[in-house]
């Protein structure tokens, strides 16, 4: 009687490990990255730069995962009060760039200095930034 207990516990610890790695695996293949661009109503031309160059690598180079849903774009004023639990979330007081892996804010990847710094002087280094970066959380 004892072994067919323990065979039946083994089988049941088999079973369970098996369905952990068979979810795990499909999550990782159903990788959704959330783009946020934050905003005042009043932008400079640094602000308005960073949106431009982020949507324009988003639209070239990723645009089978924007139709996809893989990536997902959020343009938000935060001077509207229906933003206000995203501003809340990210605590933002301007514009910002971030990268969400699967809805993991603790975990985002702040990309704002590197948009001020060469979104709108070095719009092609600033692209590959952004580039590289979905890309990487992608995988």
């Amino acid at each position: 009687m004892k072994q067919f207990f323990f065979v039946g516990l083994l089988m049941l610890m088999i079973s369970s490990l098996s369905a952990q790695t068979e979810t795990a695996t499909k999550e990782s293949q159903n990788v959704v990255l959330d783009v946020y661009y934050t905003h005042s109503t009043n932008r400079c031309a640094g602000c308005k730069a960073i949106e431009k160059e982020t949507l324009e690598t988003l639209n070239t180079q990723f645009k089978q995962q924007l139709e996809d849903g893989k990536v997902v774009v959020h343009i938000v004023n935060i001077d509207l009060k229906k933003n206000k639990s995203i501003v809340d979330q990210f605590k933002v007081w301007g514009s910002s760039l971030f990268i969400v892996k699967n809805g993991d804010t603790e975990h985002k990847i702040d990309l704002t200095k590197e948009g001020f710094a060469m979104a709108r002087t070095k719009p092609e280094e600033f692209r590959k930034v952004v580039a590289k970066t979905i890309k990487e959380q992608l995988d």
